[in-house]
């Protein structure tokens, strides 16, 4: 069975429906297998965009149907969505269609 190391501080970012500023998730301790655990804990949607700069990434929106390039995540989490992002320079930015808060933080499965 598998564990979650936690490799970041948790950083919260407070939504709203314009985008973030790019964030840097930094590691605290060196690993090979990156991902983040997000926790969506407003009402609304949350759109998530990641990159490995902050100048190579998409702005995330919510499209009111089909795709919109971004990670959306509902609204009410009771729980983290781990997402594998691969990468140990980590930019997150986002967005939601309301006023939410959004949890990130870097973890390791081992």
């Amino acid at each position: 069975m598998n564990q979650i190391k936690i490799l970041s501080a948790t950083f919260a970012l407070d939504l709203t429906t314009a985008a973030s500023s790019a964030l840097q998730i930094v590691p605290n301790t060196p690993t090979r297998a990156y991902r983040v655990a997000l926790l969506n804990t407003g009402t609304g949607k949350a759109g998530v965009t990641f990159g490995t700069t902050s100048t190579n990434m998409d702005t995330p929106a919510i499209a009111a149907t089909g795709g919109s390039g971004a990670l959306v995540l509902p609204g009410n989490m009771i729980y983290p969505m781990i997402v594998d992002c691969g990468a140990p320079d980590l930019y997150i930015k986002a967005i939601s269609s309301g006023t939410n808060t959004l949890y990130i933080t870097l973890v390791a499965t081992e």
